[in-house]
């Protein structure tokens, strides 16, 4: 995913106007919580990968 500025940015251009309040508090609130999920899951595949390696 891109960086929080350029979401928030593109979705800026794709409504028109500037972000309500609300919204950008979504979008801080979508973003954390994709970058979180990516984390787990990037150290779930380096915990399998380290597991295959020492089976």
């Amino acid at each position: 995913m891109e960086s929080f500025y350029h979401l928030c940015i593109g979705t800026t251009d794709k409504l028109g106007r500037k972000l309500r309040e609300d919204e950008l508090r979504f979008l801080q609130w979508m973003y954390k919580r994709y970058t979180m999920e990516q984390l787990e899951t990037d150290l779930q595949k380096k915990d399998y990968n380290l597991c295959s390696m020492n089976s």
